[in-house]
């Protein structure tokens, strides 16, 4: 084993065995960084500028803003409009409920790009409801979860703003990318839930589609729903980069909570504010300590050590072992983390593959995505479970069906890069 290869083992175990014992991230990346400078007899001056080179970026301004829309959106009670205007679209349909939890979530995903928020904002709405008709509430929490990560693929997404902030790939070209495999999760969720209601007794009403009720129910989410509109339009016209985007939208939520739907003050604004800025500092802290570990990274060589290594490997097997690794971290990692520490060892990797970069960071998000969703760590089913107010466990079991249409999305993204590079093709030329 080379040189590298023997740090990246050693400083993986450290960082895994620290996971597992729970300290909080920060303390694990942050430590593992530490007694690498220590053991290589390096200067501790080393530390300062890597971590304050890492998020000074102007990129990683949109984070807070994306954060703060959604919460403005969420507070202002533009969530409980989108979900009664998805629900008059879908009056008809058997198990509409369901259905209505992943459609919310996929308009949802085009205001904050977080899958916490999603499951957060969405859940507080829909598993009740879920659970009052019959559904049960782990299959509403498992729903819940497993439709909050189409927050991260679908555009805006803070994941991608993160990726391309490490790569410099653009991050107008993969919000684009995000898009078709955005809508084939939501497809595939809702297929799933199609074939799952039949078999339950549930005691929602089936009505009839009315017109008249839909334009009502449009009427009154039009507002948050020209949200994505602008976003994504102002993006694709290169009117606006996802930075500026991501303030327009701010000032766009925070402007019909105040003036139009008169739900919102100066103290909820200013709460939202903060509750942004705490998610902010999480990813700007978690940056600043990868940054270290990215360094050592390239420091060792790494990234050529591995490669070397894998040389004898054909192609369809590389990218498997890239996506069961990235399916594995994204288990016990945050995805914020996880990026930080092993995009810059497996994206030279791919490259060499062959591997479009808005193909590959789209591939890193759904992996990691998945994660949210997966024991030990599953961010999201940690949210639902405790909105539902049933245990974990119950929820991890009711999950368990939800990975075959995540896992096949994934498969397509991988198999068909198409399906990521045909939108920004379109509408970039690239």
């Amino acid at each position: 084993m080379t040189p590298g290869l023997v740090v990246i083992t050693w400083t993986s175990l450290l960082l895994i065995g620290m996971v597992l014992l729970r300290f909080p991230l920060v303390v694990c990346i942050g430590t593992v960084g530490a007694v690498y400078i220590y053991t290589a007899d390096l200067p501790a001056r080393t530390i300062a500028p890597l971590i304050t080179n890492a998020i000074d970026s102007s990129i990683l301004l949109a984070i807070p803003l994306y954060l703060l829309a959604g919460d403005l959106m969420n507070v202002s009670g533009a969530t409980q409009k989108i979900v009664a205007f998805a629900s008059a679209l879908l009056a008809r349909v058997r198990g509409r409920l369901a259905h209505t939890n992943v459609a919310t979530s996929l308009i949802f995903a085009g205001m904050s790009g977080s899958a916490l928020a999603d499951a957060a904002a969405v859940g507080k709405v829909m598993i009740p409801a879920m659970t009052r008709e019959g559904y049960g509430a782990p299959f509403a929490a498992a729903l819940t979860a497993s439709a909050s990560t189409i927050g991260p693929i679908f555009p805006p997404s803070i994941p991608m703003i993160v990726y391309g902030a490490i790569t410099g790939v653009s991050v107008g070209a993969l919000f684009l990318g995000g898009v078709i495999p955005g809508i084939l999760v939501a497809v595939a969720l809702m297929a799933y839930s199609a074939f799952a209601v039949r078999r339950m007794t549930l005691t929602e009403k089936h009505t009839a589609f009315s017109m008249i009720e839909l334009l009502g129910a449009t009427r009154a989410a039009v507002l948050p729903l020209l949200t994505p509109v602008i976003i994504l339009s102002g993006i694709f016209t290169g009117i606006m980069t996802p930075t500026e985007a991501g303030a327009v939208a701010a000032g766009y939520a925070a402007f019909i909570g105040v003036f139009v739907y008169r739900t919102l003050d100066f103290r909820k604004i200013a709460e939202c504010c903060i509750q942004s800025m705490k998610g902010t500092a999480t990813v700007m802290i978690l940056l600043g300590f990868a940054a270290v570990l990215g360094w050592m990274i390239t420091f060792e060589g790494v990234a050529r050590d591995f490669v070397e290594v894998t040389s004898g490997m054909g192609r369809f097997s590389l990218i498997l072992l890239i996506n069961i690794v990235l399916l594995i971290v994204g288990m016990f990692m945050d995805s914020t983390a996880a990026m930080l520490v092993f995009v810059p060892l497996l994206a030279p990797l791919a490259t060499s593959l062959g591997i479009p970069p808005v193909q590959f960071g789209v591939m890193v998000v759904v992996n990691l995505m998945i994660g949210l969703v997966t024991p030990p760590v599953g961010f999201s089913l940690y949210i639902a479970a405790k909105i539902a107010d049933v245990p974990l466990h119950d929820v991890i079991r009711a999950a368990v069906p939800f990975y075959i249409p995540l896992l096949f999305v994934l498969i397509i993204i991988i198999m068909i890069p198409a399906a990521t590079l045909w939108v920004p093709t379109v509408m970039l030329g690239r």
